[in-house]
């Protein structure tokens, strides 16, 4: 079904569905997954994982719709709550949880083609089952790309078993979303209120810095990676980096251009909880063609205008349209 072409386009929103938890509450305790109910609604429970809160308004569609009608959205790309990704799972259990996960997702996809679009859940323990779950993803059930999280508890993206996955998401030229996760180093900050704001886009600064530095976009040229919050700190420090890797303090491998911050104009970012001066800046730093409109709803869904801070930036009418529709057209949805 086809969206309005002039109206923005959430990139970046997080879901449970709701149908997934009741699946949960039947069967997942086989593969590690329990279903607590507390006052304020259910709570999905991880083997090896640290108490999660309830779902909440992540499993309920009528306020998201209502948002997304105040905010005069055309379309929103849902990908699921990153502590529900199953990434303390064994590799089967998380395998099996994540086609559930997509499974139910599409279900909701397809009700609302109006609205909705899906990006995968992958195993992240197993790159080659993470590869065979986004092809199915992709060309079964039409998802548009995969959301990761960025080193979450024991999991690492650099790893080289991880491989197969960036290559199937090049091959399929699919974008992978790289965000944080409640659980990964950053959320050992201190002190503990600056862990949501500041501890979790460490976590996607230095995943993001390990992938470049890896060589990853020198292996897979066309490979698609978005940063969420802006990128972390990563297009801030880069000559930082640039200096750890000239110096050859830190340089763990030879990349084929010159220095990391070469890299960061071949990714994308998106302009959840930044401001406008920020966003300025992104454009600086990869042109307006790679800056992309995200909410991070529900936690970050803001009540002012979603677009606000892309309006106040100073950019021309273009260039607007061009961050909050035409390049999620372009990347996601493949619309040229």
């Amino acid at each position: 079904m086809a969206i309005a072409s002039n109206l923005p386009i959430d990139t970046h929103a997080h879901i449970v569905p709701p149908s997934l938890v009741e699946e949960a509450r039947k069967s997942g305790a086989n593969l590690g997954v329990t279903v607590e109910d507390t006052d304020q609604g259910p709570a999905l429970q991880f083997d090896g994982l640290t108490h999660l809160r309830p779902v909440g308004g992540l499993a309920k569609l009528e306020p998201r719709l209502e948002w997304m009608e105040q905010q005069g959205l055309g379309l929103q790309i849902l990908a699921s709550w990153l502590d529900i990704q199953g990434y303390t799972l064994g590799v089967d259990e998380a395998a099996s949880w994540a086609r559930l996960f997509n499974d139910h997702l599409a279900e909701i996809v397809k009700a609302r083609m109006d609205k909705f679009r899906g990006l995968a859940t992958v195993p992240i323990q197993d790159g080659m089952k993470a590869a065979l779950e986004l092809e199915y993803a992709v060309t079964q059930l039409g998802f548009l790309g995969a959301m990761l999280a960025t080193d979450p508890v024991e999991q690492d993206l650099s790893k080289e078993s991880f491989e197969p996955f960036w290559a199937a998401a090049e091959q399929l030229d699919v974008p992978v979303v790289l965000h944080p996760p409640s659980h990964g180093f950053g959320a050992n900050i201190e002190p503990g209120y600056l862990t949501f704001s500041l501890g979790r886009t460490l976590d996607t600064t230095i995943t993001s810095a390990k992938l470049v530095l890896g060589g990853l976009l020198d292996r897979h040229p066309n490979l698609k990676l978005v940063l969420v919050h802006g990128g972390g700190f990563l297009p801030y420090q880069a000559a930082r980096i640039d200096s750890g890797y000239l110096s050859g303090q830190g340089r763990p491998m030879e990349l084929k251009r010159e220095k990391p911050s070469d890299y960061l104009p071949l990714m994308y970012y998106d302009t959840v909880a930044v401001s406008s001066p920020v966003v300025r800046l992104m454009k600086d730093i990869a042109g307006c063609d790679h800056v992309l409109l995200g909410s991070d709803y529900v936690f970050a869904g803001p009540k002012r205008q979603l677009i606000e801070n892309v309006e106040n930036a100073g950019f021309s009418e273009e260039e607007v349209s061009l961050i909050c529709c035409k390049n999620a057209r372009k990347l996601f949805l493949k619309e040229l």
